[in-house]
């Protein structure tokens, strides 16, 4: 009998072990995936460019990493904007975060489309006209006017390429147009393929709201890897 018992313990006590064993590997995997998803989503997130319109400074193909965290936008820095999202409620909006956690933010409910990676070319209170597909800026409270590449902390070249034979000025994204002043919360983004693109030159100036996130670096491929960081 007391034998009996001495096996019923030992068999009860690891029953106990092995469920302690369960909760805590299970505490820690959704630890773990609650903390990754969260970086992924509110501190760095890698993102795809998936088009040709920053080229050639981030070429489709090109792995990025992004961030929302940080002060404001400087002049030449590419950022990821949104143009409106639906207004979700409470359940869609629980239901939008696990199915972006569990596919690692690769499924997005709700999003009418992805983020568009553009350059945040002029500021609020800039004034701003293009010739020949380069921009001249004119900085709030600032007498002259200056190319885009004399402003800018970010060092990056354009893809200029001569408009085919027959080309209309009217159709696509416009190569050069009139003074345009920004308001206190409008910025002015454009692509860096500037002849295939589609930026301010077609949906206007956009609000602070508009920013998701700032593109911090390219990664992937490696011989594409560049930080996108300030010269001045």
């Amino acid at each position: 009998m007391s034998k009996n018992n001495n096996i019923y313990e030992i068999s009860y006590s690891l029953k106990q072990e092995r469920r302690r064993f369960f909760r805590r590997a299970i505490f820690f995997v959704a630890a773990f995936f609650v903390a990754l998803n969260s970086i992924l989503s509110f501190v760095i997130c890698p993102i795809l460019q998936k088009s040709t319109s920053m080229e050639p400074n981030v070429p489709s193909g090109t792995f990025v990493f992004a961030s929302p965290l940080g002060g404001k936008i400087k002049r030449g820095e590419i950022i990821l904007i949104s143009k409106g999202e639906e207004k979700l409620s409470s359940v869609k909006k629980i239901w939008a975060f696990f199915a972006k956690a569990l596919t690692f933010q690769k499924i997005r409910p709700y999003e009418k489309e992805s983020p568009m990676m553009r350059r945040a070319v002029a500021l609020p209170g800039d004034t701003v006209y293009m010739k020949d597909f380069v921009l001249y800026v004119q900085p709030k409270n600032e007498r002259h006017f200056f190319t885009e590449f004399e402003l800018n902390q970010f060092p990056y070249s354009v893809d200029i390429q001569v408009p085919p034979a027959g080309w209309s000025p009217e159709i696509g994204a416009r190569g050069s147009f009139d003074k345009i002043t920004l308001g206190d919360d409008e910025y002015f983004v454009l692509g860096d393929n500037r002849l295939s693109c589609v930026d301010s030159r077609i949906f206007g100036k956009i609000k602070s709201s508009s920013i998701q996130r700032r593109v911090l670096m390219s990664y992937y491929p490696f011989r594409r890897f560049k930080i996108f960081a300030a010269s001045k």
